[in-house]
């Protein structure tokens, strides 16, 4: 039991280092890639002032991310519990997560929260809104839905609001796993409960999906998978855009005449620090428009003599 109790206070705190630094352990994916943090609300389920929002929610989970519930709109005081959820051919191990909250609190109401994990470091400020909190356990969780948190709390002015999942406001958002050092995977989609007429947003996890990768010093864009696009430090656009048109964000090439006459492609500002004349946005340089400038052998005393 001593052993358990130093894991379950290291744990934590091996977590909050590999947050804080915000590298991963390599530059593939680890177990939870491809994960969301996603928000369901009981049907029917009222909030009592005994036990913990946790264990109020906790038997009445949904049995499958789809299922879940993201409206009430109701103003009687409700529950509403926090999932990380998992693709369900992936095997997550899921040890530890950031994220924060963000909701009006003009109309907004939070009665009690507590975490569903065996640790918890919120901000000084949690659960107001832009705060964050870190979740960590003792155990790996391996189910495609982990509980992480509960909430309760109600909307009083009847009014069309939401309760938004958001990245920890310091740390980002990421889930880690059980190995030393962690392996931290970005939270790819936070969900939202709905108050009233809004709807709310559900989004349930997917596969490895490609997308847009544009890669860094102005390189191609080029279709690749989220944590391939990590690995070679580009920056992924999403899941199922696409490079043409091109997304990405670069200045336009040219040809740049150097003054050996050679053609070079470049930007203007890439030409310019070249000391070359740029010939315009999307010249080629075949054929070569480029000349030479004419070099003439001379004394000082000749260059004198042609201006006098």
């Amino acid at each position: 039991m001593q052993h358990r109790s130093i894991l379950a206070s290291a744990l934590p705190a091996m977590f909050l280092v590999s947050i804080a630094l915000c590298v991963p352990r390599s530059g593939l994916a680890g177990p939870n890639a491809n994960g969301t943090l996603i928000v369901h609300a009981p049907p029917g389920i009222v909030y009592c002032d005994f036990g913990t929002p946790c264990e109020q929610t906790d038997a009445h989970g949904p049995a499958s991310c789809e299922e879940a519930n993201t409206n009430v709109g109701s103003p009687e005081s409700t529950v509403w519990s926090v999932y990380a959820a998992f693709p369900q051919s992936d095997a997550p191990r899921l040890s530890g997560v950031t994220f924060g909250i963000d909701y009006d609190i003009d109309t907004v109401a939070i009665l009690d929260s507590g975490a569903c994990g065996d640790f918890e470091l919120p901000t000084g400020d949690w659960p107001r809104p832009g705060a964050g909190t870190a979740v960590t356990w003792s155990v790996a969780q391996t189910s495609a839905l982990t509980h992480v948190y509960a909430f309760a709390g109600y909307e009083y002015y009847g009014q069309d609001v939401s309760f938004d999942l958001t990245p920890h406001p310091s740390q980002g958002g990421y889930f880690a796993d059980d190995d030393v050092p962690s392996n931290l995977d970005p939270i790819v989609d936070y969900g939202k409960l709905g108050f009233n007429g809004n709807p709310g947003y559900l989004p349930c996890p997917s596969g490895p999906q490609l997308g847009a990768c544009c890669l860094p010093d102005c390189g191609p864009c080029v279709v690749l998978l989220r944590e391939e696009c990590g690995a070679a430090n580009g920056n992924f656009l999403g899941p199922g855009t696409v490079c043409d048109p091109n997304p990405c964000d670069c200045p336009p090439y040219g040809a740049c005449c150097l003054s050996d006459g050679s053609c070079d492609l470049g930007s203007e500002m890439e030409c310019l620090d070249q000391e070359g004349v740029y010939q315009g946005d999307d010249f080629p340089c075949d054929p070569n428009p480029c000349e030479p400038v004419p070099v003439q052998r001379s004394t000082w005393g000749g260059v004198k003599a042609v201006y006098r």
